[in-house]
């Protein structure tokens, strides 16, 4: 495995997932994750941290070289080609280093055996999702975790951002933005898949939910959940009490 170069302007990330930090430290802050197959821009470099900017979603921070693999632009088109996301809880896959253990939301080519650049990989096991509305239930408590984004741990718009990426759909990584995609809806014509935005109590959005009807949200707080909606806010029936006050719910399709 030949790491990212320091001459290479695009690679991919070739560990399971991989934390990206706010500032060029493992103890600071992680402010979202790239996951196996998802591939980036360096921006820049200090020391062994890279500034990138993934090519999913725009999102920049900084990782570790070692999580770091270096391709062309070719090879990134024929990459961006063949890909697609994995709605299985966990895939094994075969790579020149050993066995990978891969979440939720990696990417993956379509057959058996597939390439990212140079490297060579094969699909040892996996259980696709026939129905992409089954992919949320088998994501059910999986841990929160800041900046997380994948069936080993996730944020609230983590997971609405990676269940509509099974879907065909591209979201900005952060709650605020998603707020901004598709259409205002009114609360009481909620329907499944609609997106739920929460406010704070200086009214900015601070949590993102996703509609299953017109009475219950999954989400992700302290473990992805399903909890019902009072008058449009998260009522938690653990801990008797509303979570969560409603700001805005939106259509994207």
């Amino acid at each position: 495995m030949q790491l990212l170069l320091n001459h290479q302007k695009f690679g991919f990330c070739h560990a399971p997932v991989c934390a990206v930090r706010r500032n060029t430290s493992d103890s600071s802050e992680m402010v979202t994750q790239l996951v196996f197959g998802e591939t980036f821009e360096v921006i820049g470099q200090h020391e062994h941290w890279i500034n990138v900017q993934s090519l999913s979603d725009g999102y920049e921070g900084y990782v570790d070289r070692r999580h770091l693999i270096g391709l062309t632009e070719k090879e990134i088109q024929r990459w961006h080609d063949l890909r697609c996301v994995s709605s299985s809880f966990l895939t094994s896959v075969g790579a020149s280093w050993g066995k990978l253990q891969l979440p939720a939301g990696s990417y993956l080519g379509h057959n058996a055996r597939f390439n990212i650049g140079q490297e060579q990989f094969d699909l040892l096991k996996t259980e696709s999702v026939e129905n992409p509305s089954d992919f949320l239930t088998i994501l059910l408590n999986v841990p929160y975790l800041w900046g997380g984004k994948s069936s080993f741990g996730i944020d609230c718009s983590g997971l609405s951002q990676l269940y509509f990426t099974t879907l065909g759909i591209k979201l900005p990584r952060d709650a605020k933005d998603q707020e901004g995609c598709g259409h205002v809806i009114a609360l009481d014509s909620l329907q499944k898949d609609d997106l739920i935005f929460f406010q704070n109590t200086a009214g900015n959005i601070m949590h993102v939910a996703i509609a299953l009807n017109g009475r219950e949200v999954i989400h992700a707080s302290g473990r992805v959940r399903i909890d019902p909606l009072v008058d449009g806010n998260i009522w938690n029936d653990d801990l008797q009490e509303i979570t969560h006050r409603f700001h805005s719910a939106r259509r994207l399709q």
